[in-house]
This record gives C-alpha cells, structure tokens and sequence, in this order.
C-alpha cells in the first residue's frame, strides 16, 4: 500500500495530528499495522467504510493495543500524550491517539478484523 494510500485511508479521516501541508518520513505504527494486514490481503482499503470516530471505543482498546501498536511507535518518543500514562492524561477525553489506532479499534469492533490477524501482522 502505498504511503498515499495510507493518508487516503488512515490519515486524513482519523488522525487529529495529520497536517495535509506537511510532509512525514514516517508514519505511526498504527499506519504500519493496517499496512500489513493490507499487504496479508488480510482487509481490503476499498471496501471499508468511513467509520464515525468513538472515544469511548479507542480508550476500550488502549490496554489491549499498547503491547500491538504503541510500544513500538517511532511517535511515542516524541511524547505521545495518548500513551503517557498520566493520571490527568487519562481523564482527558479531548486527547486522541494516531488515526492508526483509531482504525484499527474500528476494525476490531465492527468485526472487519480479530484479535488473531492483529497478531499475524505485528
């Protein structure tokens, strides 16, 4: 897939932190994910709808994926406030993680992918 792509599908829809005018020499690791289960042909980017954005669903999953996704995130460095662990961090319902993330809850909870095939592409 792309890195094109992955703006058209992960980015520009769900990331708050994707500046279209800007150019990035990486993407998260949430991006890179849902590149490889594209590549596994394990989801198909032009069949999937454009989901809703649910805070309350991506905080459900920020236990599950952080050993998935963000332990390994070159942006977590940088201080990813999603993935702090502060206290006040956690209350704050403003603060969203990487558009991959948000996609990857998506899929997983709309049933478009399973715990295992996360598990095949990590």
């Amino acid at each position: 897939m792309p890195k094109a792509d992955c703006k058209e599908y992960v980015c520009r829809p769900y990331c708050s932190f994707y500046k279209e005018s800007q150019k990035e020499e990486m993407s998260c690791r949430g991006a890179e994910v849902i590149k490889n289960l594209v590549v596994q042909q394990l989801i198909d980017p032009d069949t999937l709808p454009r989901f809703e954005k649910n805070g309350r669903l991506w905080r459900n999953y920020k236990k599950i994926f952080a050993k998935y996704i963000c332990e390994a995130c070159p942006f977590r460095i940088d201080g990813c406030d999603f993935m702090s662990g502060a206290p006040e961090m956690d209350d704050n319902e403003s603060i969203e993680p990487c558009g991959g993330f948000i996609l990857l809850s998506l899929l997983v909870e709309n049933d478009f992918i399973d715990m295992s095939s996360l598990e095949a592409v990590v």
